[in-house]
């Protein structure tokens, strides 16, 4: 019986069960398209990584993204958290470039090799964010959301940088923290619509941008998401737009997870020039399980029936 080896990790934090968890599966060629996913939906993370192409001389992987309902084009934290386990295990020990093969194409990413289980990367947006057509108004977005209307700060937009994203900004952090999504009223009004995914911000500081955010995601399988690097490179499309900057470069910083208990810090770069571009990263943990002898890696039994040790 044929089993792979996997790797969990923390993503977005330096902190061990802080961020958001991710598995990477290093070896997985030859897996099928099914049983990739009914990995991912058994591991029920919000995303799990299948490496079936690797080629650590040349920095070049590919990668196939599985959220417990569905693969995914581009993925902030899978890119970011499989970069830094493939740097790791090829044995990097200076910053290095690595290019992962998405379904968007080829993404860059900058690692640098952390001391004992820590790493940083940066990836660079396959693509530059931009508007998705949507007709959701503010009163259909405040009753997804489980809030009032008038707890809006203005109108949602959609944006997308490989995943479109409905963006919806809030008047406070307490109308954030105090989101209660209605499946059935987001089932009517977005889950067939260009923009399905929410996600919900408050914009703490303009000329420093701090923010808070919350994404649902139910047609990924994700009820909420501690966090998300695709919304936070389709985001800055939104971001550039709601403050009307025309500086060359915008930095904000994301704060993600707190309602989950799992804190989760995003840097955002933003080259404002004509369409708005995004560079994403944060600290990389890979967290370490008392249950398992062996650490962070575990293994999977690839037969019919069979689950992870």
């Amino acid at each position: 019986m044929a089993t792979l080896d996997y790797e969990l990790l923390d993503v977005f934090t330096d902190i061990p069960l802080a961020g958001n968890p991710l598995a990477v599966f290093p070896e997985a060629a030859g897996l099928s398209d099914a049983r990739m996913q009914r990995i991912a939906a058994e591991l029920n993370l919000s995303e799990t990584v299948f490496v079936t192409d690797g080629q650590p001389a040349t920095g070049r992987y590919t990668v196939r993204i599985m959220t417990p309902a569905t693969e995914l084009p581009f993925a902030g934290h899978p890119t970011i958290g499989t970069a830094v386990a493939l740097a790791r295990r090829a044995g990097a020990r200076e910053a290095t470039t690595l290019t992962l093969v998405e379904g968007v194409g080829p993404v860059q990413v900058q690692v640098e090799p952390g001391a004992a289980d820590t790493g940083r990367a940066v990836l660079t947006a396959p693509a530059p964010p931009a508007p998705v057509p949507t007709d959701v108004d503010g009163d259909t977005a405040a009753a997804v959301l489980g809030v009032e209307p008038q707890a809006l700060a203005g109108a949602p937009r959609a944006w997308s940088a490989g995943v479109p994203f409905l963006c919806v900004p809030l008047a406070s952090r307490a109308t954030l923290d105090a989101i209660r999504l209605d499946t059935g009223r987001w089932q009517a009004a977005l889950a067939d619509g260009p923009a399905p995914h929410v996600y919900a911000y408050w914009l703490a500081g303009e000329d420093l941008p701090r923010v808070h955010a919350r994404m649902f995601a139910p047609a990924m399988g994700i009820a909420e998401d501690p966090a998300t690097g695709a919304a936070a490179v389709a985001f800055a499309g939104e971001l550039v737009t709601r403050l009307g900057a025309e500086e060359s470069a915008l930095h904000a910083t994301i704060h993600q997870g707190e309602a989950l208990g799992r804190p989760s810090r995003l840097e955002l770069e933003v080259d404002v020039s004509g369409a708005a571009s995004g560079r994403c990263g944060s600290a990389v943990r890979r967290w370490r399980s008392a249950a398992a002898a062996c650490g962070c890696r575990r293994r999977w039994a690839t037969a019919e029936g069979n689950y992870p040790a």
